[in-house]
């Protein structure tokens, strides 16, 4: 029996040392076989983390805290070495302490306007962290938060601090940075300091070795705590200087002057740097904190002194540099972010270095000013430098331009090659396309390059055929002349122009262009007023009448739904409220094969064969599903034929957990979504559409990035979000910035669904597009008459009687 009982526990042993030797190999091999990367914490918040090393966190509410001990730790400890970035997603309040300590790996770090708290040694340890911007309402964060966050760079505090009271049970102001915030970041040089704060506590800045300088946006320090580093600046208003004076601290005012009678001024607000007066440039004391000069002017500058904006990588964009700048010395823009650079002068001296570290950049200049001689000279060491003239070329006997690299009739951008691009919108100076022969994303291509190629043989006449590049084609009408010249001048300026944003589907019938003009020039200057119908409420006009019967106002959209197959009464009421002058949008709650009505108390969806089934082309689901979908297409095509443009809003809250459309994921979304668009597009020749891609902003995938949901710009033409926090609505920042950040200024964005509407100081805030309430209580009870008579009749929100006779002329 002993010796049994010893055999058995050998085999144990033996056991164990295989598994730790498999679990040894497979950690050679950078494989967490058995460790958690997904969960749901306490706080009901989720958690994941996926391949690429991408750490995200989602939910509503706060996260609690940690230790660094193994019984109290995160469990995503057994794999913060392979985190490296974290998404924590809108909706989050807090991350609590510890969260990410010890995450060497980690390198970038995005955290929401929603969250309030950041717990104590959150990111100690960090060693590969770089930088890190604390959201502004993010007031209470705590000791340690970034101890030993070696390769962090430069960091962004929010407006003040909080600290908990026991006495008080609550956070109160201390106005203070906390112990040790930055202990040992030995690669800090710059902090973005929020206006509550007054003072440094001990150690924040302990072995901050490199720390060049602090901008304090308050008008008052009292105290800095010890181990300050003693070649650090204070930079900020001159209210500053006498108490940096007082206590041997460096001060740097954010006005003063850069040469004899070259002043600057630092604009804290938008983080620009501007130069006035005329003559050298002989200091650039904004060089100390160079990561936060993200805009320049410079006004009367004749030069720009050596080491001016090195390293100053937020510069990006264009440069333009005034007739008056004859002089650039060296490393003056060394590792900026620019990528165009406009070099007025008739005659200029560059040093050799004064735009190294930036392997792309494309200069314009004079003829024979010597800025072609020197690009053509550094082009051993960054090839791909190009340089153009501002204005007319002069050919020699080879065709070549000889001041700069321009070949005459030779494009300059990259050939049209199998791809048919059609213009799509606008981003600053760069313009993006689609091309119609292949599923591509967009292409950008900035408004100089394109402007250099009307110099070839396509700026007269019509081009069509093999010669017909879209990219040429601003106005889309086909043809490249002078119109789409004019235009790109127009937009090179900065100036809005009707071909700035267009439907994606470049086949749109004339009253949807013309009604989605009318909503892109809308959105951010005023918000269109909608609401959902309900139909069964003893009159199809149930909510209509009660808004007219509370504020005198009709809404200028009528929200409609396909559900129940009500095809043919949606077609009618649609017709008759275009022809009150009205815009119409229609959504679709349906089954899973295109039947009857969603039923949410029943578990709808398909199964993993069927979605692949139904998305792969050619297949006998695939068939089935589109001819279902044609339910909806033939109902649309009345509408196209009765000159009725739809705002189309299919699949909407597919971010959420209940419909059957969302329940596959995002990735069989995402093909769905592109189905159907082509489908009706190409296929049904429904042209009278406006894609509206509706989030609710609950992903259910653990993890799932909003942008993980975005079919593409391609495929829609308007982005919204919905909310039913019909107690916290604020007009929702946290659903607004999110999507946001996907879309950027390229679509309208719409508050597609909303209970409580919003105050108009609240839309003014955050400019939606458009709003529609949802039907029956949402808008009888949610919103009491007052508020309803106050939203339509204010100046902000426009109205069915506001909106304009010609609404539907292109």
């Amino acid at each position: 029996m002993k010796i049994k009982k010893k055999k058995k526990t050998q085999n144990i042993i033996s056991l164990i040392v295989v598994v730790a030797l498999i679990c040894s190999v497979l950690a050679g091999f950078g494989v967490n076989s058995f460790a958690q990367t997904n969960g749901t914490l306490d706080s009901g918040l989720r958690w994941s983390l996926n391949d690429s090393g991408v750490f995200t966190v989602n939910g509503n509410g706060y996260g609690e805290d940690f230790s660094s001990s193994l019984t109290n730790s995160p469990p995503w400890r057994s794999v913060r070495g392979d985190i490296r970035k974290v998404i924590v997603q809108e909706g989050v309040q807090a991350i609590g302490s510890y969260w990410f300590y010890s995450c060497s790996n980690l390198t970038s770090v995005e955290l929401p306007d929603s969250m309030y708290k950041m717990g104590a040694q959150c990111f100690r340890g960090c060693t590969s962290l770089e930088n890190i911007t604390i959201p502004e309402n993010c007031l209470e964060y705590y000791n340690y938060v970034f101890y030993g966050c070696t390769s962090l760079k430069w960091a962004i505090l929010p407006q003040d601090n909080k600290q908990w009271d026991s006495n008080a049970n609550a956070a109160t102001y201390t106005h203070t940075i906390p112990d040790n915030t930055f202990y040992g970041c030995t690669a800090l040089e710059n902090v973005w300091v929020g206006s509550g704060y007054t003072s440094i506590a001990a150690s924040a800045f302990r072995n901050c070795s490199k720390l060049s300088a602090i901008v304090w946006t308050g008008s008052t320090i009292s105290s800095i705590g010890s181990y300050f580093p003693s070649g650090a600046n204070i930079v900020g208003a001159s209210s500053l200087q006498s108490w940096c004076s007082s206590n041997s601290k460096n001060y740097i005012n954010i006005n003063g002057s850069c040469g004899g009678s070259l002043n600057y001024a630092y604009n804290i607000g938008n983080k620009k740097l501007t130069l006035s007066g005329s003559g050298s440039m002989t200091s650039a004391p904004w060089s100390n904190w160079r990561y936060f000069v993200c805009d320049v002017d410079l006004g009367g500058a004749t030069s720009v002194c050596d080491s001016a904006f090195y390293n100053c990588e937020y510069l990006d964009g264009e440069l333009d540099l005034s007739d008056a700048v004859t002089s650039i010395g060296s490393n003056a823009f060394y590792g900026s972010g620019y990528d165009v650079c406009f070099v007025r002068a008739g005659s200029v001296t560059v040093a050799d270095t004064a735009f190294g570290g930036n392997d792309n950049i494309t200069f314009f200049g004079k003829r024979n000013s010597g800025l072609y001689t020197y690009v053509t000279g550094r082009k051993t060491t960054y090839p791909d430098w190009k340089c153009y003239c501002i204005s007319s070329h002069q050919y020699g006997e080879s065709g070549k331009c000889v001041y700069c690299d321009k070949v005459e009739n030779t494009m300059t951008i990259e050939p049209l090659g199998s791809h048919n691009y059609v213009y799509q919108y606008r981003l600053g100076k760069t313009l993006y396309y689609k091309c119609t022969h292949c599923t591509q994303e967009y292409q950008g291509v900035s408004i100089t390059d394109l402007k250099l190629n009307f110099d070839c043989s396509l700026t007269t006449g019509s081009a069509y055929g093999s010669d017909y590049d879209g990219r040429f084609d601003i106005v889309r009408d086909g043809i490249i002349n002078g119109r789409d010249y004019a235009a790109l001048l127009s937009m090179e300026t900065g100036n809005r122009t009707d071909y700035d944003m267009n439907l994606t589907n470049e086949n749109a019938t004339p009253e949807t262009k013309a009604l989605y003009r009318y909503i892109a020039n809308t959105y951010k200057n005023n918000i269109i007023s909608g609401q959902q119908e309900s139909t069964w409420m003893g009159s199809v006009d149930y909510e209509m009448d009660y808004i007219k019967n509370k504020s005198g106002k009709y809404p200028a959209i009528r929200g409609l739904d396909f559900m129940n197959d009500d095809f043919s009464g949606c077609v009618s009421r649609a017709k008759a409220w275009k022809n009150k002058g009205g815009i119409v949008t229609i959504c679709w709650h349906c089954g899973p094969w295109f039947n009857g009505s969603f039923n949410e108390s029943q578990n709808e969806t398909l199964t993993d064969e069927q979605w692949e089934a139904v998305l792969t082309e050619g297949t006998t689901e695939n068939q089935q599903f589109l001819a279902a979908m044609d339910k909806a297409g033939n109902a649309l095509l009345q509408l196209q034929n009765a000159g009725v443009p739809v705002l189309w809003r299919p699949f909407h809250e597919f971010d959420g957990a209940w419909f059957w459309w969302g329940k596959g994921g995002s990735d069989r979304f995402k093909r769905l979504w592109r189905m159907m668009y082509n489908h009706f597009t190409y296929d049904l020749g429904l042209n009278n559409l406006i894609w509206v891609l509706g989030y609710c902003h609950n992903g259910t995938d653990y993890g799932t990035d909003l942008a993980d949901w975005y079919p593409g710009d391609r495929y829609c033409d308007i982005v919204g979000a919905d909310t039913y926090e019909v107690s916290e609505n604020g007009a929702e920042a946290r659903l607004y910035n999110p999507v946001y950040k996907i879309v950027s200024d390229s679509k309208p964005m719409v508050m597609h669904e909303t209970g409580l509407i919003p105050t108009v100081e609240q839309f003014e805030c955050v400019p939606w597009g458009y709003f529609m309430t949802w039907h029956t209580t949402y808008i009888t009870e949610d919103n009491s008459a007052s508020h309803i008579n106050n939203i339509y009749n204010s100046s902000y929100v426009i109205t069915l009687d506001e909106l304009p006779g010609d609404l539907y002329d292109l």
